[in-house]
């Protein structure tokens, strides 16, 4: 496996989820990156004016603004279009970045835990993911490297390879210690195993372990004016990970009607009730669960 050395490592990307902001502040001040100092790990709060408003960004979500044709377009000239241009060229650029890791870090409204988002399936991520589930079981190790090509307008796309530590549930613009710790927690082991790989040290990974897969969206139900007419059902809302079977009720509206999950699968939702996606009028993500093998990596 690749030894990998240049490490981004990026809090702020949405300026009111602020563990990812505070990591980033108290590693710097306490200089906690020389832990590893094997690796060149560049640390940077990347939203400073949304940061200083708490709030997700100022005009677009910086994290929709790195698809390639987005940032080749000059005729983009909002602040977070710019602002992703900046990136791209300090981090990037997208497709041809020295930078081999970039870690995202986020919070979420939802009662997802400590959940580490993998955007590829290869030996580093799947090693990565069953040593993160190894130290520490309570994670959830989500794989969304299917999601259709337009939507992977990430930031993390810029760099060579990319992971996203997702911490919840914790209200947008509060920092709570449980979900700062976890955040903290998880980035370490992060480190951790790229160094350990890189040092090919011994490594504490099993030969196989349970992650999510990403499968779809579901929209909550609206008006021809576009107006929500129900809500997320209280048998579901903020039990992200927990299985649904076809038929369960996961929605209603405010006349009573049950909506039921229509699939011919279980599901797992994350991302259920989430905050930040009231534009969309999103209900949660679905994902299917899947046994990730480590054996031919190992």
């Amino acid at each position: 496996m690749k030894k990998i050395q240049r490490i981004a490592l990026i809090g702020g990307t949405h300026g009111n989820e602020l563990s990812g902001i505070y990591l980033v502040k108290k590693w710097l001040t306490q200089q906690t990156l020389k832990q590893w100092n094997s690796l060149d790990i560049t640390a940077r709060i990347v939203n400073p004016r949304a940061c200083e408003q708490s709030v997700r960004y100022i005009e677009t979500d910086l994290n929709r603004e790195f698809g390639v044709a987005d940032l080749a377009d000059m005729t983009k000239s909002g602040y977070e279009a710019l602002l992703a241009k900046k990136i791209n060229i300090e981090f990037g650029p997208k497709g041809n970045s020295p930078y081999e890791l970039l870690i995202d870090l986020h919070n979420t409204t939802s009662n997802m835990g400590a959940c580490l988002m993998l955007q590829r399936k290869n030996a580093f991520t799947i090693l990565l993911g069953g040593y993160v589930k190894h130290h520490m079981p309570h994670a959830n190790i989500y794989f969304q490297d299917n999601v259709p090509e337009e939507k992977q307008n990430f930031l993390l796309t810029v760099a060579q390879q990319g992971v996203t530590v997702e911490v919840g549930p914790q209200p947008n613009s509060v920092l709570q210690q449980e979900t700062l710790d976890l955040m903290e927690e998880m980035t370490r082991h992060i480190l951790d195993f790229v160094e350990l790989c890189n040092n090919d040290s011994s490594l504490e990974i099993p030969d196989e372990y349970d992650a999510f897969q990403y499968s779809e969206n579901l929209h909550l139900p609206v008006d021809d004016k576009g107006q929500r007419k129900g809500l997320v059902s209280c048998l579901i809302d903020q039990k992200d990970f927990q299985a649904i079977e076809p038929g369960q009720v996961v929605m209603e509206t405010f006349s009573g009607e049950k909506i039921t999950w229509q699939g011919d699968y279980t599901a797992y939702p994350l991302f259920v009730n989430e905050a930040a996606y009231h534009k969309s009028h999103s209900a949660m993500t679905l994902s299917r669960k899947i046994v990730m093998s480590c054996r031919d990596y190992k």
